[in-house]
């Protein structure tokens, strides 16, 4: 649920924060599996959540400094005028 919510968010934090509702939603629902692939898949989930979360909070802390907005659609082809974010 929290995934198609996050595809039709137009502000950049939201969509962060909805995302990390859904990776931890993974994880609970790995745990709740009960067995060896459950538990491993959910620390690798949790793993790549630490990594992809700060990073996606830094990416929006960049781009809000550059434009002062949050919204998606105010800043097409960031990527393009920044390529070096691209590495992040």
């Amino acid at each position: 649920m929290a995934t198609f919510i996050c595809i039709r968010q137009v502000d950049v934090k939201a969509m962060v924060a909805y995302s990390s509702v859904a990776h931890i939603s993974l994880v609970v629902a790995g745990i709740m599996l009960n067995s060896n692939w459950g538990i491993v898949s959910s620390k690798i989930t949790i793993v790549a959540h630490g990594f992809t979360s700060s990073a996606l909070f830094v990416l929006a802390n960049i781009r809000y400094k550059k434009v002062s907005s949050r919204r998606f659609n105010l800043v097409r082809g960031m990527l393009s005028v920044y390529p070096k974010i691209s590495i992040l």
